[in-house]
């Protein structure tokens, strides 16, 4: 984890929320991602051998934080990815340029923890804050 930087799994109900906190908004993006990674495969560690680009366009920069989760959860179903990073080139309020990194999901080497259906709207957040940023969103399992 880079210093300045932390993610924390929060239980919710039937669902489970992520939380961030980090020193910019890019940076704070992607420990939501590490946060999810870790909800959906648990302690099971990925390396960079694919890599894909990820565009998303929103609203607003909630939207984008909301809909940039949901492509990793995509990428992590349909795509048969475990993820390793998110590397963020652009985050503007209404577009975001990233890329994925990580390795073919193989059950020797990884495991599933939980199903995800998909990032919810439910107490999204991402506001700056003293020192940095922070982030939440609530998935529904």
């Amino acid at each position: 984890m880079t210093p300045g930087c932390s993610f924390r799994l929060i239980e919710h109900t039937a669902d489970m929320g992520i939380e961030a906190r980090a020193d910019s908004r890019e940076a704070v993006l992607e420990e939501m991602v590490q946060g999810l990674v870790a909800l959906i495969f648990g302690r099971s560690r990925a390396v960079p051998r694919v890599t894909a680009e990820i565009l998303v366009r929103a609203e607003d920069p909630v939207e984008l934080l909301v809909s940039c989760l949901n492509e990793v959860v995509y990428w992590s179903e349909k795509g048969d990815l475990v993820p390793s990073a998110l590397h963020v080139a652009a985050f503007r309020d209404s577009e975001l340029l990233a890329t994925i990194s990580g390795e073919p999901f193989d059950p020797e080497r990884h495991s599933i923890e939980r199903q995800v259906k998909s990032v919810t709207y439910h107490q999204a957040c991402l506001d700056e804050i003293p020192g940095g940023w922070y982030a939440r969103v609530y998935v529904d399992l």
